[in-house]
């Protein structure tokens, strides 16, 4: 009977120095095709009640590409193999397992904070993934993220009047759109779609 391997990133905060990966075997057999990742996280729960099954996050890291936790699991084991390495989506914001602390994320809403609302913050949370993508975050800490630059789009639609204001925001000088670096390396699905945005806003904000 073949045996699927799921290592975990295991740390907390309060009582861990360093993480650690944690090996759990799921019998292929076990695994439907309508399982999602979270599905597996779920079954390993189950294994060690210990084990702290996500809360704040849908998404993780597979060898350095962003997955969404609705991502099927089948598709993954196609993709990776038959061991596979899950990590939080940032190991430096880690706090329990998967769960990370995403106060420097939504910190960065304040540069648009006046000229949304209180739903424009609700979709800005949904960009999280994008923000820690890219390692660049690792080198400039002043990075907007690509997160901002993909909701300044949807906010140049929603408000075409406000366009040039939410242009000037991710011109930022210390860590603006100039600065965002290829998502194609850290991505699973969509890079090409969000580089596509991405371009085409540098092309207004930089001309």
């Amino acid at each position: 009977m073949k045996k699927i391997i799921f290592r975990i990133f295991r740390f907390d905060a309060k009582r861990d120095y360093e993480f650690y990966l944690k090996p759990y075997e799921i019998s292929k057999e076990d695994i439907l095709d309508t399982f999602t990742l979270f599905d597996i996280l779920k079954i390993i729960k189950e294994q060690d009640m210990y084990f702290n099954l996500p809360k704040t996050t849908n998404y993780v890291r597979i060898e350095n590409k962003i997955i969404s936790l609705n991502t099927n699991v089948l598709e993954l084991i196609n993709s990776f193999g038959d061991d596979i390495s899950i990590y939080a989506i940032s190991e430096k914001r880690a706090y329990l397992d998967l769960d990370i602390n995403e106060d420097d994320f939504l910190d960065k809403f304040k540069y648009f904070k006046n000229l949304c609302d209180e739903s424009d913050y609700e979709l800005y949370k949904t960009y999280n993934f994008l923000y820690y993508a890219s390692n660049c975050i690792e080198f400039n800490e002043n990075y907007l993220g690509d997160s901002a630059f993909i909701f300044a789009k949807k906010m140049c639609e929603k408000y075409p009047q406000k366009e040039k204001e939410f242009l000037e925001i991710i011109k930022n000088k210390e860590g603006g759109i100039e600065y965002a670096f290829n998502l194609e390396p850290f991505l699973f699905k969509d890079a090409n779609k969000y580089e596509d945005i991405k371009n085409e806003l540098k092309q207004k904000a930089l001309q």
